[in-house]
């Protein structure tokens, strides 16, 4: 916990002295709204399951139209292990907070990137038969992600983006031992700039 919010306070720092430099005379025109569809990719002990989907929205600022910070939700889908007797599924969703920056690099083409802290909220279940249990688990993390894009218009950009979640499941010190996953994600994404 102490590191996640060491992480947080070193992203609120790096992104401060853009914010001072911030021109008011055009604030809104770095406000985005930016959302992405695709495919999520799990990635925990031998499990491997690359067929779900991936849906993400975050909105942000960014200062001078490249560095800002950044708030959304992300839905990774739906990980799931049958057995001959039962199955196992644990389905995350997360909010998220970080640093996010965009760089024109020729004409309308542009790269991003953007990472920080999340909090996960996964619900994981067991079904034997008809029968279904189901437990709740939150939890810190962080994700991290790059893409290449571009601008349509002055006010709206496309992209593609790959993004790692590293997510957990279950408490530590608890009779089953904390699950760590990676969920990789690969997605188109829309962005609209006010």
């Amino acid at each position: 916990m102490n590191k996640t919010l060491l992480a947080a306070a070193l992203a609120v720092v790096a992104v401060a002295p853009f914010a001072a430099k911030a021109d008011e005379s055009n604030q809104l025109d770095n406000f985005f709204v930016a959302g992405n569809l695709g495919q999520s990719n799990y990635r925990v002990g031998g499990v491997s399951d690359k067929t779900d989907v991936f849906q993400n929205v975050r909105f942000g600022w960014r200062w001078n139209g490249i560095v800002g910070a950044e708030i959304g939700y992300a839905y990774l889908g739906k990980v799931k292990n049958d057995f001959d007797f039962a199955s196992t599924s644990a389905k995350p969703r997360v909010g998220q907070i970080g640093v996010t920056g965009k760089y024109n690099f020729y004409n309308n083409w542009f790269v991003t990137g953007h990472g920080g802290y999340l909090r996960s909220r996964t619900t994981g279940a067991v079904t034997v038969g008809d029968t279904t249990a189901s437990e709740r688990s939150w939890n810190n993390g962080w994700y991290a992600g790059a893409g290449v894009g571009y601008d349509v218009t002055k006010n709206v950009a496309l992209g593609l983006n790959y993004d790692n979640y590293h997510i957990k499941y279950g408490r530590d010190g608890a009779q089953e031992p904390q699950t760590n996953a990676n969920v990789a994600t690969y997605s188109a994404s829309v962005e609209v700039k006010f």
